[in-house]
C-alpha cells in the first residue's frame, strides 16, 4: 500500500481526483490517501474544508482500481489555530493550507512513511519507484525547483513532492523547526523556504517532479507556475487552456474520466 497526502480546501477537490485517478491508472498497487483540510473561513469564506462527500467520490473513484484504496479525511483546524494561528505568512500569494503538510509529524496515528503531493501533480508512469526510495537517515526527499535553482540557489528544492520519513522528522524536530521558522519569518515561499533551509533533504531526480514539460522518463509532473516569458499558472483541471495553449493532450482519458465522475457527482 502506497501512503499519500494532500493539503488544501474543498476547491482542491478537482486537482485530488485528478491527481489519484492518474496514479491509480498507473500502479497495481492500493492508494491510503490522506486528506489534510480544515475551515478557516474567518480568514476568508472560501477557505472551507474538503467535504466528507468529496473525500467519498475520490475514494469510490481509486477504489474501481484496486478495491483495498482508501481516503482518510483529517480536519486540522484545531491544531492549525494552535500552531500557526499567529503567523507572519497567513496572508502571502499562498494560502494557510500549504502549512498543513509541516504538521504531519503532530497528527495522531499517521503512518512512518508517506509521499506529499501538492494537487497540481499527475502522474504518468507508476509512481513505485519512487515510494520505494531509501529515506534511511534523511528526513524527506525533493527535487530541485525549476526556477528557483537559478534564482535562488543552486540547491533550492520544490515542495511539491515530498517523500517523508516520519519517525526521522519527529527525531530531529525538523517540521516543529519549521513551523516555528514561518510563525516568525515573513518570506515570499515560507514552508519551501524552512523545509529547504531545515530538513535533511535526500536529492532525486527532475522525473520524479518535473516542472516544465513532460519527458520519455517523467513519473509525475508538477503543473507548477511557468514563465513563459511572462508567469501562467495553467492547472491540469484548466482543461482548455491545458490544450489550447501547453498542447498538452496525453492526460485526456484522466481527465475524461474525471470529467464523468464529476458530472455524476453533481446530479446526486
Amino acid at each position: 500500500m502506497i501512503n499519500i497526502m494532500y493539503c488544501g480546501n474543498d476547491k482542491m477537490f478537482d486537482g485530488v481526483l485528478i491527481s489519484t485517478l492518474s496514479i491509480a491508472h498507473h500502479t497495481s498497487e492500493a492508494l491510503n490517501v490522506y486528506l489534510l483540510t480544515m475551515d478557516q473561513t474567518k480568514q476568508k469564506p472560501e477557505y472551507k474544508p474538503i467535504t466528507e462527500n468529496q473525500a467519498q467520490i475520490v475514494e469510490e473513484a481509486i477504489q474501481k482500481y484496486n478495491k483495498d484504496s482508501k481516503v482518510n479525511l483529517i480536519d486540522c483546524t484545531a491544531m492549525f489555530d494552535e500552531e500557526m494561528a499567529k503567523s507572519k505568512n497567513l496572508k502571502t500569494h499562498y494560502t494557510p493550507y500549504i502549512f498543513l503538510r509541516l504538521m504531519v509529524d503532530i497528527i495522531p496515528d499517521m503512518p512512518e512513511k508517506i509521499l506529499y503531493l501538492d494537487t497540481d501533480v499527475v502522474a504518468y508512469q507508476d509512481i513505485s519507484e519512487l515510494w520505494q526510495i531509501d529515506l534511511k537517515d534523511y528526513e524527506l526527499t525533493a527535487s530541485l525547483d525549476y526556477i528557483g535553482r537559478n534564482a535562488i540557489s543552486q540547491d533550492y528544492i520544490n515542495s511539491g513532492v515530498l517523500l517523508m520519513n516520519i519517525p526521522e522528522i519527529r527525531k530531529n524536530k525538523s517540521f516543529e523547526k519549521c513551523r516555528e521558522i514561518c510563525k516568525t519569518k515573513k518570506m515570499v515561499l515560507p514552508d519551501q523556504t524552512a523545509i529547504y533551509k531545515t530538513c535533511k533533504i535526500k536529492r532525486i531526480d527532475d522525473k520524479y517532479n518535473e516542472q516544465k514539460r513532460r519527458h520519455e522518463d517523467t513519473i509525475l509532473r508538477h503543473f507548477s507556475m511557468q514563465l513563459n516569458p511572462y508567469p501562467m499558472n495553467i492547472k491540469p483541471w484548466h482543461i482548455d487552456k491545458l490544450h489550447e495553449v501547453y498542447k498538452i493532450f496525453d492526460l485526456d482519458d484522466i481527465l475524461k474520466e474525471y470529467q464523468d465522475i464529476k458530472a455524476k457527482s453533481e446530479k446526486i
